[in-house]
């Protein structure tokens, strides 16, 4: 019989992120799969509550900085206390913390970080030691273009398991449009929705977005735009969009939301228009799980689930022409929307769900630690 394992996941995560969804979901699974997972996180955050409500222990850890000795101890006390078979590390922060606990602390757990993100990493001695030293067990990257950045920094190539971030089935699937939704939205029927769900920032690509609807409009085509995630409802992103002298009443702006697969159920077509940082997307691999077309910027990890041609369609970053060409063509074509909705959840249910993510990550694990017991 398979041994139970005792996972120690920790993560900084404060507010709610893709990153603390995806250490939830994983430890709900591997839960089901008959394992003990333990969340070390802030207690008062987002992520500390919804792990809590959902039965798991959650230990407090809340790093100021990535070198911070003091929580560093109290993480090796808690690894001596707990005694982990495994830590995985979710976010930067805890990454550091938990090499450092692993020094200090009389017990030694295989040690995993997760690398969620694009960007290059920062040289100099101690950013070498954090990615290179022999007190990482291994590293899981979410997208193969991320595994690429890893190796080429200097992690050993064999140390680097790409597990791609999960999407549950049972919450993203194809259905009809939410009437609720719908009612709130208040568009005439029928009108084309092109919808971006992600945090306000330069990175995402909001404005991006705002420049291609501008040259949309300017040919005639008739749609609204719906953005939803932490900060769109914001008087920046309001004052964006009336800077590129849209029509205000072709707008909503619903800020963070927490009925994603709801509100994805009104979207004709998907946008990511992020230009740096993105590893996966997890707003258009939820978009894809429901059957909702994908156009994406071509950055990182985007084009490893959204296949051009066959789930959707993919443009330059920062090229707002290229995202209005594409978008046409998915306006403009009924048919190509069907197409891409089937392909789409077909490739999400083979290869991205969140169990098929927990049971590559135990496969891992196990991986590790019969290496790490070998005489």
């Amino acid at each position: 019989m398979p041994e139970k394992l005792k996972i120690l996941h920790i993560t900084e995560s404060f507010g709610w992120s893709g990153g603390a969804a995806q250490a939830l979901y994983l430890a709900r699974e591997l839960r089901a799969l008959g394992h003990e997972n333990i969340i070390a996180c802030p207690l008062g955050g987002d992520l500390g509550r919804k792990a809590g409500a959902d039965g798991f222990e959650v230990r407090h850890f809340q790093p100021r900085r990535d070198y911070d000795l003091k929580t560093a101890r109290a993480l090796a006390r808690l690894l001596e206390e707990l005694k982990p078979d495994v830590m995985q590390a979710h976010h930067p922060k805890a990454h550091a913390m938990g090499l450092l606990a692993k020094f200090l602390s009389s017990h030694k757990p295989v040690f995993i970080f997760t690398r969620r993100v694009s960007h290059p990493i920062v040289k100099g001695f101690f950013a070498k030691l954090k990615y290179t030293s022999s007190l990482i067990d291994g590293v899981i990257a979410v997208a193969d273009s991320v595994r690429g950045i890893l190796t080429d920094y200097g992690v050993e190539p064999g140390r680097v398991r790409t597990v791609y971030s999960g999407t549950d089935p049972a919450r993203f699937s194809p259905r009809p449009p939410d009437a609720g939704i719908l009612k709130e939205l208040a568009l005439p029927p029928g009108l084309p929705v092109v919808m971006l769900v992600g945090n306000f920032s330069a990175h995402k690509g909001q404005h991006i977005l705002l420049r291609a609807a501008r040259e949309l409009y300017a040919r005639g085509l008739d749609f609204a735009l719906v953005f939803a995630g932490r900060g769109t409802d914001s008087a920046e992103l309001k004052a964006l969009y009336r800077a590129e002298s849209l029509p205000e009443e072709k707008a909503r702006f619903l800020g963070l939301r927490d009925d994603v697969e709801n509100l994805l159920t009104a979207a004709s077509v998907s946008v990511n228009a992020a230009v740096k940082g993105e590893a996966l997307s997890g707003s258009i691999r939820e978009s894809l799980a429901m059957g909702v077309p994908a156009v994406a910027s071509d950055i990182s990890g985007n084009s490893e689930i959204v296949k051009e041609g066959v789930t959707g369609l993919l443009f330059p970053p920062g090229d707002s022409a290229a995202l209005a060409a594409r978008l046409e063509t998915v306006l403009k074509d009924p048919g190509l929307r069907e197409r891409f909705s089937a392909a789409s959840v077909s490739l999400v249910r083979e290869n991205f769900t969140t169990a098929i993510m927990a049971r590559r990550t135990l496969e891992y694990y196990r991986e590790l630690l019969a290496r790490a017991r070998r005489p």
